[in-house]
């Protein structure tokens, strides 16, 4: 039994920690001064994130105006989040 839970955790953190394949850059937001890549989230290209400091923010729709205001929300909540006691 400990075997088998022993094995089931190392197989969740191995699938946690294996790096995402390099999607292409699809283009680019500029927000205060920042300019932040877009990338393919899926392999057929429907799907876009935007890289904030290596952490991947998830477009509402694939285009750059979607892409904006996600990262303007994630930013927001990010420095919200900083303010909490």
């Amino acid at each position: 039994m400990r075997l088998l839970l022993a094995v089931t955790i190392f197989a969740l953190t191995t699938a946690c920690s294996l790096p995402e394949p390099d999607r292409p850059v699809v283009g680019t937001v500029a927000y205060a001064s920042n300019t932040y890549p877009i990338r393919a989230a899926t392999a057929d290209g429907t799907a876009w994130q935007v890289m904030v400091d290596g952490v991947p923010v998830r477009c509402l729709k694939p285009t750059e105006r979607d892409c904006y205001w996600s990262l303007r929300n994630h930013l927001a909540a990010q420095e919200a989040l900083d303010d909490l006691p």
